[in-house]
C-alpha cells in the first residue's frame, strides 16, 4: 500500500473518531452475520471487521456507529434501509469510504465477484 493512501486512511480514521461523539451500535454486525463479518480488533471503542461477501450474499439487518471502509476486494454493493431506501454502489479496490451513523439495514453482493472490505467502527460501546 503507498505511504499516502495510509497516511489519508489515518487521518480520516482521527477525524471520524474525534467527530463520533462515541454513538454505539444498536444491531452488532458481528453477531448478526457472524458469516460474512470477522471481528479483527476490539479495543478502546474502535473496532476492525473483515466482511466479505460472495455474489448474492446478503447480511441480514443490522446497524453501524460511525465507520470506515476500506475496500480489498472490488464489487457491487447494495445497501438496503429499513425505512425503504436503497443505495447501489460499485466500489474498487482500495477505495475508502466513510460514513455516519446508520440506521437499520441489509447489505447484499449485487454484483459478479466476491466483496470484501474492512470496517473500522468507531463508537462501538466499549470505551
Amino acid at each position: 500500500m503507498k505511504k499516502r493512501n495510509i497516511i489519508y486512511i489515518v487521518m480520516m480514521f482521527v477525524s471520524v473518531f474525534v467527530l463520533s461523539g462515541f454513538n454505539a451500535s444498536g444491531q452488532d454486525v458481528v453477531k448478526t452475520n457472524p458469516k460474512f463479518a470477522k471481528l479483527l480488533a476490539d479495543t478502546a471503542g474502535v473496532r476492525m471487521i473483515k466482511v466479505t461477501l460472495a455474489p448474492g450474499e446478503e447480511m441480514v439487518m443490522h446497524t453501524h456507529p460511525v465507520q470506515i471502509m476500506y475496500c480489498l476486494e472490488g464489487g457491487q454493493l447494495t445497501v438496503n434501509y429499513k425505512n425503504g431506501k436503497k443505495e447501489t454502489m460499485d466500489i474498487k479496490v482500495g477505495d475508502a469510504l466513510q460514513a455516519p451513523s446508520d440506521p437499520p439495514h441489509t447489505t447484499k453482493n449485487t454484483g459478479t465477484t466476491t466483496l470484501s472490505f474492512l470496517e473500522i467502527e468507531i463508537g462501538s460501546g466499549k470505551k
